[in-house]
């Protein structure tokens, strides 16, 4: 077992050697990207992750691009660090706008999937941005495990590319926080010296490791999900009123025509023991988000909202 395997009177692996050379080796095998061990950081997932990058590259007053919406983690740390944001907001569809190609900066921030809507960005756009951009690229594929959109490949080719990744929603080990982030060995070595040396715990490796050799079963719920998804989406987006935004992720973003019924559907669903996530931010209103969960349970929400439906649309 998981508590029984690590030896917990010794300190873990500060390099954790084994999961990035099974991350490597087995988990990206089938994605055409780098494959040297020295081309991958474990971190205490994303978070740590994206504050060992600001200690890399930011220095009181650099600019930082950021897109809203998106991860809030991102301004929370570039504040943090003193920087100067520059925070341009997304297309109404949530694409990115062109004015981002005259951005200037150390670093820019990408969500894909982006939270909260769920939408990815092709790889082309990504290249066009690393090759446009004067800093580095960090492309955040927290989701990405539940869409076949991914930058990985471009790895081979952009000097100026990081893409970060987690174990927490794919493999469900949020609460171990374990992620890797990875780049050209020149970039990872950097992070790599500012890190701290036992930043992830023995059972976060040998969780993750664990996941990894089952992955298999893991990507066959995963499928489930993407299956679950496309179903709630199709089955909401037959109501008036109503428009579920596109996702690769592992919920739905949905759109109220009219914003003052948003609120109505929240706290109706919320009678009704369905939690669902609003955003009492700008241009975000009149929007809920709803993770998938199993095929009972969202029968359950699908129920649930087809009576509100009846009260309010």
């Amino acid at each position: 077992s998981l508590i029984e395997s690590p030896n917990l009177n010794k300190y873990p692996d500060p390099l954790a050697l084994e999961v990035r050379k099974a991350i490597l080796n087995q988990l990206l095998r089938d994605k055409d990207t780098l494959t040297d061990r020295n081309t991958v950081v474990v971190g205490n997932d994303i978070d740590e992750l994206l504050d060992i990058i600001f200690k890399v590259f930011i220095d009181p007053g650099d600019e930082v691009v950021l897109f809203y919406p998106s991860y809030g983690m991102y301004k929370v740390l570039a504040n943090l660090y003193g920087a100067k944001i520059n925070e341009i907001k997304l297309n109404e569809d949530f694409s990115i706008p062109e004015s981002v190609f005259n951005a200037q900066g150390k670093l820019l921030f990408i969500n894909s999937p982006n939270d909260p809507n769920g939408s990815s960005y092709q790889s082309d756009l990504i290249k066009k941005l690393c090759d446009s951009f004067p800093g580095i690229v960090v492309v955040d594929e927290t989701y990405a495990d539940f869409t076949d959109k991914t930058c990985l490949a471009l790895l081979r080719e952009i000097d100026n590319l990081i893409v970060c990744r987690s174990f927490s929603k794919t493999f469900s080990l949020a609460g171990l926080s374990i992620g890797y982030a990875l780049s050209n060995a020149k970039i990872i070595k950097e992070m790599s010296r500012v890190k701290l040396p036992y930043n992830t715990n023995s059972l976060a490796q040998q969780a993750a490791l664990s996941c990894i050799k089952h992955r298999k079963k893991v990507f066959e719920q995963n499928q489930k999900i993407i299956n679950e998804r496309n179903r709630l989406s199709e089955e909401l987006n037959k109501y008036n009123g109503i428009e579920v935004m596109p996702s690769d992720a592992n919920f739905i973003f949905i759109k109220f025509e009219d914003q003052s019924k948003t609120l109505k559907f929240y706290w109706d669903l919320r009678e009704l023991k369905i939690m669902v996530r609003h955003f009492s931010k700008p241009n975000l209103y009149n929007y809920l988000r709803v993770t998938i969960s199993i095929n009972e349970d969202n029968d359950k929400f699908l129920s649930a909202f087809h009576e509100i439906v009846k009260k309010y649309l």
